[in-house]
């Protein structure tokens, strides 16, 4: 059976050796039934990975969903060697029917990639659309702002399906996206209310300062005439005491020459000072900084190789727990298909919308939920098994703080039909190799 390592390179039979000469050296007392009896069941057969990010991005979401697609190949031996290091190889003969197979599934990936990239950005949207719409009564009216302004995390679903047909499928996996962010992508964000009210405050505050300023300008210049005007007569006997005594009183000069000139420079203290320092002391303060900080390129890249580095450990280590948990399995090379569970609204042009899937799938999403919270029987999903006992298997990628989520919406509810959850495909094709 093959299993996940950490390392990039494919276990090999001397890493095989070792373990089972380290499991015959346990000593007997350690390997009794009684000592692994205290050693309690494990909660949950599907492995979760929790990020340290409040929201999970359509970029991360993108991302992971493809780290996750070529451990399943791996794992399910549709391919010799990790997808990465198959991207790495360089072809020996470009004539080969290994390498044709080889630099097809490649150009496949690299394709699916790039839709992925978009997918996850238009199902935020769809899903944000939704919500809207569901938030709203049949008049219009809006039913609960404050719980539509909170939920601005929602769950999707990418199913991997591999077989020859979805219908005749070997094996299914689940990965599930708890605390994807969604919002309608295009929108100008709304600015915060404070800061929107203290521009205007502002504002309104430079209109009353270029008010008053004219005012006083206007009443400086009502009094400098009446002055001017009483001291009209005297002008030209000040004039000349003025340049008789201008070289010996330097303080009357100022006088002088403030009823001498005219116009005269001398006014009422003027607005401009207090109106130039307005910008430093009631400028718009900015808006409050978001919840969530945002990153440049080097963080984002580096977030995000720290995610799909954790999600390899988690599914390594769930490969080395055993085969409940474990996706490590022997099959002969097929085709891979991609679904996702989105609204109808869902616009994409490579995904293919597939309603008749809906029954099939929709049970492998319930035994996927029951799988992971056992015990527990999700609200409005019915408890059986997929057809050919075939086992469900996944992972959780959850963000932090989050938990399960039911995939079901409220069945008292009615929701438009565009509302209305179905399973898409994409229009690609993945087809497996085993010839190197």
């Amino acid at each position: 059976m093959r299993t996940l390592s950490l390392s990039s390179e494919p276990p090999t039979a001397s890493i095989v050796e070792l373990s089972s000469m380290e499991y015959k050296a346990i000593p007997p007392a350690i390997s009794k039934p009684v000592a692994l009896s205290s050693i309690p069941p494990p909660t949950s057969k599907i492995p979760s990975v929790t990020l340290d990010s409040d929201v999970i991005t359509d970029n991360m979401a993108a991302r992971l969903s493809m780290s996750f697609l070529g451990h399943v190949m791996f794992l399910k031996s549709q391919v010799p060697f990790p997808v990465i290091q198959l991207a790495r190889m360089p072809g020996s003969n470009t004539n080969n029917r290994a390498s044709k197979k080889r630099a097809e599934l490649l150009n496949s990936l690299d394709t699916l990639a790039s839709h992925l990239n978009t997918t996850f950005t238009s199902l935020s949207t769809a899903i944000a659309l939704k919500e809207k719409s569901g938030a709203r009564d049949s008049d219009g009216s809006i039913k609960d702002s404050s719980q539509h302004d909170q939920s601005r995390t929602s769950v999707a679903y990418l199913a991997i399906v591999l077989g020859s047909t979805i219908g005749a499928a070997k094996a299914r996996v689940i990965l599930g996206v708890n605390g994807l962010e969604i919002k309608v992508w295009g929108e100008r964000e709304e600015l915060n209310v404070e800061g929107t009210s203290s521009g205007t405050d502002s504002e309104d505050n430079e209109e009353s300062l270029e008010g008053s300023g004219s005012g006083e300008s206007s009443s400086s210049d009502g009094s400098e005439s009446e002055r001017d005007s009483g001291a009209e007569s005297e002008h030209d006997d000040d004039e000349a005491d003025c340049l008789s005594d201008r070289d010996s009183q330097s303080g009357s000069e100022a006088s002088c020459s403030d009823s001498c000139e005219s116009p005269p420079r001398s006014r009422s203290p003027s607005p401009t000072p207090s109106y130039q320092s307005t910008p430093d002391s009631e400028a718009p303060s900015p808006p409050p900084s978001p919840s969530r900080r945002f990153q440049s390129h080097a963080e984002e890249q580096e977030t995000l190789r720290t995610a799909e580095r954790l999600l390899s450990r988690t599914l390594a280590s769930a490969c080395a727990e055993g085969e409940d948990t474990g996706m490590a399995s022997e099959m002969a090379p097929t085709q891979t298909h991609i679904l996702l569970r989105a609204p109808r609204r869902f616009v994409h042009p490579a995904w293919i919308p597939r309603q008749n899937l809906n029954n099939s799938m929709d049970d492998t999403l319930a035994d996927f939920l029951q799988e992971s919270r056992p015990g527990n029987s999700p609200h409005g999903i019915k408890k059986k098994r997929s057809k050919k006992g075939i086992k469900v298997e996944g992972v959780w990628i959850k963000s932090r703080g989050v938990g399960v989520e039911d995939p079901t919406e409220d069945n008292d509810e009615t929701i438009a039909e565009e509302d209305e959850y179905i399973w898409w495909t994409w229009d690609g094709k993945l087809a497996g190799f085993a010839d190197w």
